[in-house]
């Protein structure tokens, strides 16, 4: 049985959570060069709520239901001197984690009565505290997520090292 899948590929890559029998959509902000398996790549910075609809669109007409939500978000090479610092690297972090919490909320609609988030991080790091902070508020916004659609959709939360 085929799998609908969404990736959401902020940084980083993860082979592991690609599957050859799964149909996938990818968000990314780049073409993803070592994706051997066909998938559909849409385009996206993740600072855009116009991009994140439009591919909300093409999502619901592609897929009736989606099985997983993946997001990778990992290798992420920062100056350590600067990031503490950079606040246009700083806004856009918390933008992106904005943008793809309202995302997610686009796709209620159409999440299947079983449905799996699969989250790609890197390890926590003391010197990537806006990281951190990232992983930290989505793994909470799904967690309530989970608690507010217990009656209706049965979520599990797959976190990968």
């Amino acid at each position: 049985m085929s799998v609908n899948q969404v990736l959401i590929i902020l940084n980083g890559e993860d082979q592991t959570v690609l599957s050859e029998s799964s149909n996938k959509i990818i968000l990314a902000k780049k073409k993803q060069e070592n994706i051997a398996y066909d998938h559909t790549l849409l385009q996206t910075n993740f600072e855009s709520l116009e991009d994140l609809i439009k591919a909300n669109t093409i999502i619901k007409s592609q897929f009736s239901k989606i099985d997983e939500l993946v997001i990778v978000h990992k290798n992420i090479d920062l100056n350590m001197i600067s990031y503490q610092y950079d606040y246009n690297h700083i806004k856009k972090n918390y933008q992106e984690l904005m943008n793809i919490i309202y995302f997610i909320n686009l796709l209620i609609p159409i999440l299947k009565n079983e449905f799996s988030f699969i989250l790609s991080f890197e390890k926590d790091n003391h010197y990537k505290v806006h990281f951190n902070n990232f992983k930290m508020s989505l793994l909470k916004y799904l967690e309530t997520l989970k608690v507010d659609l217990v009656k209706s959709i049965k979520i599990s939360i797959k976190i990968l090292n």
